[in-house]
């Protein structure tokens, strides 16, 4: 399993990424940056900021702002030599029956690119509601309400190969998720300055290590003495 602390590519995380090799990156629209080798990615959608859990209500005219947004990251991410190991579909968080509505379209668009197909899905969506997408998702991301999220995690797992967890920032769940068989997980609270969090989240990685090797070319630039100056290798 990896953890993909969001966008979190400070001097730490890379070191830790490369000497564990559990960690990766999940971009949020705007927040592109990369890719490294070392570093697994993959692509969120930017709805989740455009969701207020309270009431669970959804900003349509946010939304049509972050929807820009979004296609510019895969446009990034089309251009990058690195590719995404998915792509989250724009989905409606807290909302299953317009996530399901928005699927066709938006999946076609990622599906343009490339990249593996991620569903996001919500509370009171089901196997059977995913297994009747088209296209079918490659990966199940596991959204919704945090309650609804984690009694459900087992059955997603247990129904489909590829599940990622979304929004875990809590160290004493990842051992459990990759006893379960979970594919990824990512959150944006590991980077935040608890050191509980982040020292956890270490630990974790470091438990299991499977460092980085191999060369970094293309991914490098080194100095060349005669000229004395950098160029990209």
């Amino acid at each position: 399993m990896i953890v993909m602390p969001a966008n979190s590519t400070g001097w730490f995380w890379h070191c830790l990424a490369r000497e564990t090799g559990r960690i990766g990156h999940l971009l949020s629209p705007l927040a592109q940056r990369g890719p490294w080798p070392w570093f697994p990615y993959a692509l969120d959608n930017g709805a989740y900021s455009c969701w207020d859990p309270k009431d669970n209500t959804f900003d349509d005219d946010r939304w049509k702002i972050t929807e820009g947004h979004w296609l510019r990251l895969l446009f990034w991410a089309q251009a990058a030599q690195q590719k995404p190991r998915w792509s989250i579909v724009p989905d409606v968080p807290g909302n299953a029956e317009e996530t399901l509505r928005k699927w066709k379209p938006f999946a076609s668009v990622v599906q343009s690119c490339g990249f593996p197909l991620a569903v996001a899905v919500q509370d009171g969506m089901t196997s059977k509601d995913v297994r009747a997408l088209d296209p079918l998702p490659d990966v199940i991301a596991v959204g919704g309400s945090t309650e609804w999220k984690w009694e459900t995690v087992e059955q997603w797992v247990a129904d489909f190969p590829r599940v990622h967890v979304l929004r875990c920032n809590m160290p004493d769940k990842l051992q459990t998720l990759e006893e379960m068989g979970v594919e990824s997980t990512d959150g944006t609270g590991w980077n935040r300055g608890d050191v509980r969090q982040t020292s956890g989240l270490e630990a974790w990685a470091r438990s299991k290590p499977k460092p980085t090797d191999g060369p970094l070319y293309p991914f490098v630039c080194k100095a060349e003495r005669v000229k004395r100056q950098l160029s990209f290798a």
